[in-house]
């Protein structure tokens, strides 16, 4: 099995926690119905409260214990089925059905009512991981048989001297118990799909891309290759008696050769490019997953500054705070400032004294490691400067770029050097 990327991670993590929404809410609805029948039995006129109640107590928790290990089960099974796996009953599912079991003898017995039986079943089959068509057929019978219970039921409280509309709400909410567990889980598979439609779109986007770069490696490739050919071919066969025109077929031939590797380069560049507002979501998701405090400002039209230069100073300055950093939080900003692009990284770093700087403005009170150099070396080029300095609580990393700024060839999409704070 091949382990999941970062962007995978996410979204299970979101489907998980859409997960648990949806447990916490069939577990919250069960727990009211419980405690209507609670209820009903404490204050029915015709039971004796004081040994039926606390077995309808029982019956409720072995109820709930119930739901919460069904549901356990429930979300492997479903994720099993979803990858064309047969779906086999696990502990889990084999103990929540003897505690379903346990609590509807208990309920039945406390409240002396067939619907509490019929409630825990009809909950049972619904929590149940049906396929579609099964399980609408399923939740739809368990609702009519709840109803019959109810209604032949009801019709014997006159007799026992009890109010026909006493089990009104209890009733409603007995009657629901299987279309809302049922629409409940169906909400959740939904988004199942979703996020399984949304990986896919993401994979056949990069399938896609491959397809492109392949195509473009191609044709650039391919041109350069038959034009050497040629070139080589050519020069074979002067050399014997033209060597000074064979050799600048060769020297031609060496031309392409250091045509087709830039142009080569240039392509995987411009492949690799991540636009900068994704670097800076990317340093800002990294940083949280190690555990810091982020907050991010992005200034309004900062979509459109350069992310060949300020995308690897991202990265240098995410990975001086996961490295050396001291705190916990973390503060990103990316404004502009007239005509300069203002990037600031901020953490909550303590024991880095003095500061440093490198490009137009050199503040060098202090040694700094070749990761801020580095960021210097780059920004030196393009007209821009980078300082770094701890004012005692936070240290500051702040890149100062021109928006007018020549690009810096060779350092497009590169990996960031691993930097040091000062």
């Amino acid at each position: 099995m091949s382990t999941p990327r970062i962007g995978e991670i996410a979204l299970a993590r979101g489907v998980t926690a859409t997960w648990w929404y949806t447990a916490v809410g069939v577990l919250v609805f069960v727990g009211f119905t419980i405690s209507f029948w609670v209820l009903w039995t404490w204050a029915a006129p015709n039971l004796d409260a004081t040994w039926r109640l606390p077995v309808t107590v029982a019956g409720g928790l072995a109820w709930l214990a119930s739901a919460m290990l069904l549901l356990l089960d429930y979300r492997p099974s479903v994720l099993a089925v979803r990858d064309g796996e047969a779906h086999r009953p696990s502990s889990l599912h084999v103990l929540g059905l003897g505690l379903a079991a346990v609590s509807a003898a208990l309920l039945g017995i406390g409240a002396a009512s067939f619907v509490a039986v019929a409630a825990v079943i009809a909950f049972v089959l619904s929590v149940r991981p049906w396929t579609p068509g099964v399980r609408w057929r399923v939740v739809v019978g368990a609702t009519i048989a709840v109803a019959l219970v109810i209604f032949f039921e009801a019709r014997t409280f006159g007799e026992q001297g009890i109010p026909g509309n006493a089990f009104a709400a209890p009733g409603l909410f007995i009657l629901m118990t299987p279309s809302m567990t049922a629409f409940s889980l169906w909400w959740w598979e939904i988004v199942l799909e979703l996020d399984r439609a949304r990986a896919a779109e993401s994979q056949l986007a990069a399938t896609r891309e491959r397809l492109r770069l392949a195509n473009d490696v191609h044709d650039l490739q391919g041109h350069h290759l038959q034009v050497i050919a040629l070139q080589l071919e050519l020069a074979e066969r002067l050399i014997a008696k033209y060597p000074a025109a064979a050799a600048e077929q060769i020297r031609a031939a060496q031309g392409a050769v250091n045509e087709a590797r830039a142009g080569t380069r240039a392509l995987a560049t411009s492949f690799r490019g991540v636009p900068l507002p994704d670097e800076l979501e990317n340093a800002a998701d990294l940083l949280r997953a190690a555990g810091h405090d982020v907050r991010m400002h992005v200034g309004a039209g900062t979509a459109s500054a350069p992310a060949d230069v300020l995308g690897p100073i991202v990265r240098e300055s995410v990975t001086n705070v996961l490295k050396h950093g001291d705190g916990n939080r973390a503060r990103i900003e990316l404004t502009r400032d007239g005509d300069v692009w203002v990037y600031r990284m901020v953490n909550d770093a303590v024991g880095h004294g003095g500061s440093a700087a490198a490009g137009d403005g050199v503040r060098t009170d202090v040694a700094w490691g070749s990761g801020l150099t580095g960021m210097g070396e780059r920004l030196e080029a393009s007209g821009g400067d980078v300082e770094a300095w701890n004012d005692g609580t936070s240290f500051t990393v702040q890149v100062r770029l021109p928006v007018g700024h020549a690009p810096v060839a060779g350092t497009s999409g590169l990996p960031a050097t691993t930097g040091e704070q000062a």
